[in-house]
């Protein structure tokens, strides 16, 4: 263990001096660069919705399990304006979702579908995003994405005023341009970086998002490499 000397400046700042609202910024603008989930569900009407969620990421491999953070309509400080979104309620209805992967590709419709729209108008429609039917779940996938994943509900746990919503792959779509098949002895690989239209999006602070371009490469001595 190498001990510093001389420590560097540092703000130290208790938890309890943030509210809601800046503890989010922070959290925001700091755990970075995030994946993004585009998660398209259908309500009892029969309407398809597709948000973005970049509170996201692979809770287990074995069973596959994969979870975001579904955070509130309306003002953290007001509880009586807090409502569920659209996502969260038809996910409660109906028990289905899909966690589409966010492709550069579709950046700008990625980025649009977070918009409020009413329950009644279907993201897919407003902004003309193609889908497809699932063949396991009734929630439409987004045609162009890279990858997919039909998911049934496995539990949705509150979270202050978010919540974790987790949910079992049970069906993935896999697009042949970044599908390899076999290789190096192990089946059913991917690779999103072959194309750019392909490579996932990450999100950063504020209005900022992030692009794959530079990779880099650092083997382990224990592996796996």
């Amino acid at each position: 263990m190498t001990n510093a000397t001389t420590p560097e400046s540092f703000i130290s700042l208790s938890v309890d001096d943030f509210n809601p609202s800046e503890m989010y910024f922070l959290l925001r603008d700091s755990v970075l660069p995030r994946p993004i989930a585009w998660v398209s569900t259908v309500s009892v009407a029969g309407v398809h919705n597709l948000a973005p969620f970049s509170f996201f990421n692979v809770c287990c491999p074995s069973p596959p399990v994969m979870g975001f953070s579904c955070g509130p309509r309306g003002d953290n400080h007001n509880l009586e304006a807090i409502v569920s979104k659209d996502t969260l309620q038809n996910i409660r209805d109906t028990g289905e979702f899909v966690i589409n992967i966010s492709p550069e590709g579709l950046f700008e419709p990625m980025v649009d579908s977070a918009q409020d729209l009413p329950p009644d108008i279907s993201e897919f429609d407003a902004l003309g995003i193609e889908s497809f039917p699932c063949d396991l779940i009734k929630p439409r996938r987004v045609v162009k994405t890279p990858v997919a994943f039909e998911c049934r509900v496995k539990d949705i746990l509150p979270l202050g005023k978010n919540h974790w919503v987790m949910g079992d792959v049970v069906k993935v779509h896999i697009l042949e341009q970044v599908y390899q098949g076999e290789r190096d002895g192990k089946r059913h690989r991917v690779d999103l970086l072959k194309e750019s239209a392909m490579r996932p999006l990450g999100r950063l602070g504020r209005a900022f998002y992030c692009k794959l371009t530079d990779v880099m490469l650092r083997t382990r001595i224990d592996g796996p490499n």
